[in-house]
C-alpha cells in the first residue's frame, strides 16, 4: 500500500510538471470549418495553446480572448496558407509568441503579441510571409519582435505597419532571406538595428524608425534621449540591397541608413539622422553610410555596385552620406534638400570610390565640405534656388574632374581666382545677389551655353575680378556669411 500512495504522488507530480505552464482549466479555442478550410475560435481569457500544421488553418484569437504562457510557445504553426487574426493577447514569458514554418502564413494583428523571446518567428519553408500589424496592434518582444530566420527558402516577406513594433534588446523587424518588403506608416523601435534585411529589399517609412530612446523634434530639427538607449553604434535600416524610400523618421545611433547598393530616396518630410559622435573613421555616424562589399544571403560576397541617393528631405550625422574607406563603387547624388555633416564634411567618399556624381538642384543646402573620390567625378549645379551653392569646400579628388553650370553663362563670372590650388567662384544671379563656393581639384568647367574650359584658362580670364559697384557690397556681405556660417559649423 505504502508503495502505491509513492508511486501514486510521483505520478501526480510529473502530471503537475508536464502542465505547469498551462493555466488551470484551459479552454480549448473552438474548432470549426471544413476538412479543407479548418478554423480555430478562441474566446477565453484562459484560451489553451495551439499547435497546428493543417493547411488552409484559420486562426481568430477574439478581443477579450488570451493565450498566454508563463513558459513555452502560445502558437506554433506548421502547415501552409494559415492565417492568424489575433485581437486579443497571444504573450509567452520566455519563448515565440507565435512561430510558423509553412508557406504563406499570414498573420493580421490588431491586439498584443509578446514574445519572452521574439513576437513573431518564422523558420524552416515559411516564405511568402505576410504581417500586417493596425494601428492598434503592439508586438513586443525581448529579442527580435518579427523574425525570419536564415535560410534561402525564407523569401519574400510582407510587412505592413501601421502601430507599434518594438523589441528592447533586438531588432524591430530581421528579414533574413531576400526579397523581403517593409512598409511602415507607424512605429518601429529596436535595441540594435530597427529593421536589418538583405537583398532585394524595399522599405517605405512614412511613420518612425528609430533606436529606443531616441526622440526627434520636427520643429527645431533636433533629436533628443528620452531615457537610457538600449545601445550605441546600431543602425536605423540596415540592407545589402534593394530600394528605401523615406518620408518619415529614421534615426540610428551609428548610421541611419547603411546599405551596399541600391537606391534611396529621402524625400521631401524625410528626415534620416545617425545621432553618432565625430570620429576619425569613415565606418559609421553617416545618416547614409554606403558599405564595401555585397553580403546576400544567396550567391557570393562581392564588391558592392552602384548606389542612387535622392534627398529632397534632410539627412544629417558626422557626414550626412559617407561610404567606407575601402569603397570603390559608383555613387550618383541628387540633392534639393538639406545636407548637414557636423564634423564639418557633408559628403565623404571612399579615396579610390569610382566614378561619382552629384547634382545640386531647387533648394539645396549643403553644411560641410564634398569631398570625391579617385573616379572622374561630376559636379552639376542647376536650377539652384536657395541662395547656396556649399558652406564648405568641393573637393573632386583623384581623377579627371568636371563641374558643369547648366544655368549659368560665362558672362555671369564675377570672379574666379586660384589660390594654392583653392578655386574660388563667384557668380551674379537674380537679384543683384552673389552664388560663391570654393573648389579643389577639378579641371574642367562648362556653362550653359559655353564651354568646357580648363581651370588655368578660365583664372587667366578673370585674373583680376572687379566687381560692378551695385553688386560688390553684397558680394562681399556673402562671402562674410558664408565664412561665418562655416566658422559656427566647425566649432
Amino acid at each position: 500500500m505504502e508503495a502505491y500512495v509513492k508511486n501514486t504522488h510521483k505520478l501526480v507530480l510529473a502530471a503537475a510538471l508536464a502542465w505547469s505552464s498551462v493555466p488551470a482549466m484551459a479552454e480549448q479555442c473552438i474548432e470549426g470549418g471544413t476538412v479543407d478550410s479548418p478554423t480555430l475560435t478562441c474566446t477565453a481569457a484562459d484560451s489553451g495553446n495551439i499547435d497546428d500544421d493543417r493547411n488552409n488553418l484559420s486562426v481568430t484569437v477574439e478581443s477579450d480572448a488570451q493565450i498566454v504562457r508563463t513558459e513555452g510557445r502560445p502558437v506554433q504553426l506548421g502547415g501552409s496558407d494559415q492565417s492568424v487574426d489575433n485581437q486579443g493577447l497571444i504573450e509567452s514569458g520566455d519563448d515565440d509568441a507565435i512561430r510558423g514554418t509553412g508557406a504563406n502564413l499570414t498573420v493580421d494583428n490588431s491586439g498584443t503579441i509578446r514574445g519572452g523571446d521574439r513576437g513573431i518567428r518564422l523558420q524552416d519553408d515559411a516564405d511568402n510571409f505576410t504581417l500586417i500589424n493596425r494601428e492598434s496592434g503592439e508586438i513586443l518582444a525581448r529579442n527580435q519582435a518579427v523574425r525570419l530566420d536564415n535560410g534561402d527558402e525564407l523569401e519574400n516577406a510582407n510587412i505592413t505597419n501601421y502601430g507599434l513594433i518594438e523589441s528592447t534588446e533586438g531588432r524591430a523587424i530581421q528579414s533574413r532571406g531576400p526579397g523581403g518588403t517593409v512598409i511602415n506608416h507607424g512605429t518601429l523601435r529596436g535595441g540594435e538595428e530597427v529593421v536589418e534585411a538583405r537583398e532585394d529589399f524595399t522599405i517605405e517609412n512614412r511613420g518612425t524608425i528609430a533606436i529606443r530612446g531616441l526622440e526627434w523634434d520636427a520643429t527645431n530639427r533636433s533629436w533628443s534621449i528620452d531615457g537610457s538607449i538600449a545601445t550605441d553604434d546600431e543602425d536605423g535600416v540596415q540592407f545589402a540591397s534593394g530600394t528605401a524610400d523615406n518620408h518619415g523618421v529614421i534615426l540610428g545611433t551609428d548610421d541611419g541608413i547603411d546599405l551596399d547598393e541600391g537606391r534611396v530616396h529621402n524625400h521631401a518630410t524625410g528626415v534620416i539622422v545617425s545621432t553618432g559622435s565625430a570620429s576619425d573613421s569613415m565606418d559609421g555616424g553617416s545618416g547614409i553610410d554606403v558599405d564595401t562589399l555585397f553580403e546576400p544571403t544567396q550567391g557570393d560576397v562581392r564588391p558592392a555596385g552602384p548606389l542612387t541617393i535622392i534627398n529632397e528631405g534632410y539627412i544629417e550625422g558626422v557626414r550626412a552620406i559617407g561610404t567606407d574607406e575601402a569603397s570603390t563603387s559608383e555613387i550618383t547624388i541628387e540633392n534639393s534638400g538639406t545636407l548637414r555633416g557636423r564634423s564639418g564634411t557633408a559628403i565623404q567618399l571612399a579615396p579610390e570610390q569610382g566614378d561619382s556624381s552629384l547634382l545640386v538642384s531647387g533648394d539645396s543646402k549643403i553644411f560641410g565640405d564634398v569631398i570625391f573620390g579617385a573616379g572622374d567625378d561630376l559636379l552639376t549645379v542647376e536650377g539652384l534656388t536657395s541662395g547656396l551653392l556649399i558652406n564648405g569646400i568641393f573637393d573632386g579628388g583623384a581623377g579627371n574632374n568636371s563641374v558643369f553650370l547648366n544655368d549659368y553663362l560665362l558672362s555671369d563670372i564675377l570672379s574666379f581666382k586660384i589660390t594654392d590650388d583653392l578655386i574660388s567662384l563667384s557668380l551674379a544671379i537674380l537679384n543683384n545677389e552673389v552664388l560663391s563656393g570654393q573648389f579643389i581639384n577639378f579641371a574642367t568647367w562648362t556653362f550653359s551655353s559655353d564651354g568646357p574650359f580648363s581651370t588655368e584658362e578660365l583664372a587667366s580670364r578673370f585674373a583680376t575680378p572687379v566687381p560692378t559697384p551695385a553688386i560688390l557690397p553684397l558680394f562681399l556681405l556673402g562671402l562674410a556669411g558664408i565664412w561665418a556660417s562655416r566658422a559656427r559649423l566647425l566649432k
